[in-house]
């Protein structure tokens, strides 16, 4: 029989083995989590014009809501997570993560202003910060090296899932919600449509955050990596609390292969989420799209090109480290950064919506490519007792450069530098030549290097 609860059999015993199954159970069930937090966190770009409206405020104050309210609180507790995913059960780190933060972002369907909705924001980056390192600490404990970065490809298949959702049923949703009477509920008052939107997205994250507390296990701590050295074979007891001086004495030992990973990679997210955030937007302004409109092609887009580009991209990158290629990981990152460089561009200086769309889905599949590879490439290089440090940090670097600073930015230039809102594709343009290139620089030089600490 089943049973369902915290201790004890629990959910699915036959795959207590760790077979095949229910290793695809969890992976999936996480991937789904990180759907709905990219829905959760993307729907709010298709609000731009009634949020304005509403809350009188800019591109500048609206992108500060987007990114670097999220951004700000799930990179500083994002270490505070890393530090308790290395120390104490990892399920229920990610069971109350969910929880938190899609109560969170029902919380922002009620909020009144503009320091109320960016109070509520902060929130949910608290909560989503437990997600990823707790999810990349577990799977390497349920995958072989050899396999992890397609496993860790199917989590990352959430973020264009849930973004793709966000646009599509986000846009659908605004449409329909703006035909509605206006709602008043008891000790709330007049709910706008865009915060009956966050409301009704924000809900059923409660529901997955009860089923994985029931089906998931906690595994074993280095299942697959009894060999693995620390830096310089410094013969390290893999048991050693995982403290978080420990944690810099081995990023510092290897910080040649740690800083292009995580600067590397991080860049890629800050244009990349520069892109999430402004391109519906150009298409907007640019093209006269409605929100809909917009949702609809591009949401289309990354759930039918996401999908396809991240397996492709754990794909090829697992069959180069099987024919020997120790710097598969960094390759293929310099790989997309170059062509993320190229369907950036080409989306804001063509002359018609048609050609825009159509370098918009290569600026996906470029963005969607590496988004196993870089979680994978972290975990190959640190030992388990450290594995939920690392990724809490290259997720504070990432997440700083993307959320935080990639649409302030395209914001920031639009406003102040080119003069208006009607400049978002300027200021797109100004944004892929001063990160991309930086980007591809740093993996691809530094490539050897991490191939060197990955074979010690």
């Amino acid at each position: 029989m089943f049973k369902f609860g915290p201790i004890g059999e629990r959910a699915l015993p036959r795959f207590r083995q760790q077979s095949d199954a229910y290793k695809l159970v969890v992976v999936s069930l996480l991937m789904i989590a990180y759907l709905l937090s990219f829905l959760d966190r993307q729907i709010l770009v298709l609000m731009i014009e009634p949020m304005q409206r509403d809350l009188q405020i800019n591109d500048t104050l609206f992108s500060l809501l987007h990114g670097t309210a999220f951004a700000l609180f799930y990179t500083i507790f994002g270490l505070v997570m890393g530090r308790l995913v290395d120390s104490h059960n990892r399920r229920n780190i990610i069971v109350c993560s969910i929880a938190l933060w899609s109560l969170a972002t029902a919380l922002c369907g009620i909020a009144k202003n503009f320091l109320q909705l960016f109070v509520a924001r902060m929130l949910v980056g608290v909560g989503e910060a437990g997600l990823s390192p707790g999810t990349f600490s577990i799977v390497s404990d349920l995958y072989e090296p050899k396999r992890r970065a397609i496993a860790l490809s199917i989590y990352g298949m959430g973020i264009y899932l849930g973004t793709g959702c966000a646009f599509i049923f986000g846009g659908h949703l605004i449409g329909v919600l703006e035909q509605l009477p206006e709602v008043s509920l008891p000790l709330i008052g007049a709910l706008r449509s865009w915060q009956l939107a966050f409301v009704i997205v924000g809900l059923p994250g409660v529901v997955l955050a009860l089923i994985i507390y029931a089906v998931v296990e906690e595994p074993s701590r280095g299942t697959y990596d009894t060999a693995v050295k620390t830096a310089h074979n410094d013969q390290e007891d893999q048991e050693t609390k995982a403290d978080f001086s420990h944690f810099v004495r081995f990023y510092t030992a290897n910080a040649r292969s740690y800083i292009a990973h995580n600067l590397g990679f991080g860049l890629h997210m800050m244009f990349a989420y520069a892109v999430t955030a402004w391109v519906p937007v150009f298409f907007m302004r640019q093209y006269d799209w409605s929100a809909s409109q917009a949702g609809l092609a591009l949401g289309s887009l990354l759930l039918l090109v996401g999908p396809v580009a991240i397996l492709s991209g754990g794909f090829f990158s697992d069959l180069l480290i099987a024919k020997g290629r120790r710097d598969a990981h960094l390759l293929c990152g310099a790989v997309a950064t170059s062509g993320l460089l190229v369907g950036g561009l080409g989306v804001v200086n063509v002359a018609s919506s048609d050609l825009a769309l159509g370098f918009a889905g290569l600026c996906v599949f470029f963005m969607a490519f590496p988004s196993g590879i870089n979680a994978a490439s972290l975990q190959t290089i640190t030992p388990p007792h450290l594995r939920g440090q690392a990724s809490a940090f290259y997720m504070l670097v990432g997440n700083l450069l993307g959320l935080g600073l990639g649409p302030v930015l395209v914001a920031l230039f639009s406003d102040y530098y080119f003069g208006g809102p009607q400049f978002i594709g300027q200021s797109l343009e100004l944004v892929a030549l001063t990160t991309m290139p930086i980007a591809t620089a740093l993996l691809w030089w530094r490539r050897h290097d991490f191939a060197i600490d990955v074979a010690n």
